[in-house]
């Protein structure tokens, strides 16, 4: 996932990997669509992030305030779908239970101590 506040910067998307997903932070005040047009030329899928709260300026620049909350939901989102485009997990965002990671064969060398996978046997009795 490539994350940034609103700029030049994010035509980076030009040149990212196929499963990669832009989260663009939006301050209040902006109501362009560059760089979801751009994600959309680079067949990336899109995520925007906008600020609700007034921006806070400083010298050239902006200084765009992110509820905690919503971008780390968000982050979670972007991480999620960049990871549905492989084998891996992609049920696992910021924060995914060692049970689940081990389901993925890929993951073994970086789980937790004793991380054991979910049973994936259906639990209620044979299955028909």
């Amino acid at each position: 996932a490539a994350v940034g506040a609103h700029g030049a910067g994010l035509m980076h998307v030009l040149f990212l990997a196929d499963e990669a997903v832009l989260l663009e932070i939006h301050p209040s005040y902006r109501l362009d669509r560059h760089f979801r047009l751009a994600a959309r030329m680079a067949d990336k899928v899109y995520l925007p992030l906008r600020s609700t709260r007034p921006v806070q300026c400083k010298g050239t620049s902006d200084a765009i305030p992110v509820d905690e909350g919503d971008f780390r939901a968000a982050l979670d989102a972007a991480l999620r779908v960049a990871r549905s485009f492989d084998d891996g997990v992609s049920e696992c965002g910021l924060v995914c239970d060692g049970r689940v990671l081990a389901l993925d064969e890929g993951n073994k060398g970086h789980l937790p101590p004793g991380a054991t996978p979910f049973s994936t046997r259906f639990p209620c009795g044979r299955r028909r």
